[in-house]
């Protein structure tokens, strides 16, 4: 019928969707996480390690993304324990890996990195001088939570 044509052709426009528009529609979450000025970097990354937004002084390489990626798939958190979580060039020392819950606190001199697992993403947040752990948490948790409520 001519309804189930227009349908899957909504469907079919809607699946050729450039790539850029989809990640475009990420940068809001980055931008909304950094102006809280909780922390001073943040990205968003797919399972696979897919960069879908970083923040623009965020040096993440797409190499380091599918590192992290991989290592936040493992359960046991051997790769963070030997290696550590490198950044930009920059490596943090593994605080805490939760294989299961899936999150991750590092931390490098007065700086940090705290990384959780949604569904279908991860959430990067880095704090800087003047900002706390407690606060980057919060916040990277807390947009997990919204990723994962909202079927991410």
């Amino acid at each position: 019928s001519k309804a189930t044509v227009s349908v899957l052709n909504c469907i079919a426009a809607h699946l050729h969707t450039p790539l850029k528009q989809h990640t475009m529609s990420w940068d809001g979450y980055v931008s909304n996480m950094t102006e809280q000025q909780k922390v001073s970097q943040a990205a968003l990354l797919g399972i696979d390690g897919s960069v879908w937004a970083q923040s623009p002084e965020f040096p993440l390489t797409a190499e380091e993304a599918v590192g992290i990626a991989g290592a936040m798939g493992e359960v046991s958190g051997e790769y963070f324990r030997a290696n550590g979580c490198v950044v930009g060039g920059v490596k943090y020392l593994t605080l805490r890996f939760d294989g299961e819950e899936g999150l991750y606190y590092g931390k490098k001199g007065a700086s940090g990195i705290c990384i959780a697992r949604s569904v279908t993403g991860l959430v990067l947040g880095v704090y800087g001088e003047g900002m706390t752990a407690g606060d980057c948490n919060v916040c990277v948790e807390g947009m997990k939570d919204y990723l994962v409520s909202s079927g991410y």
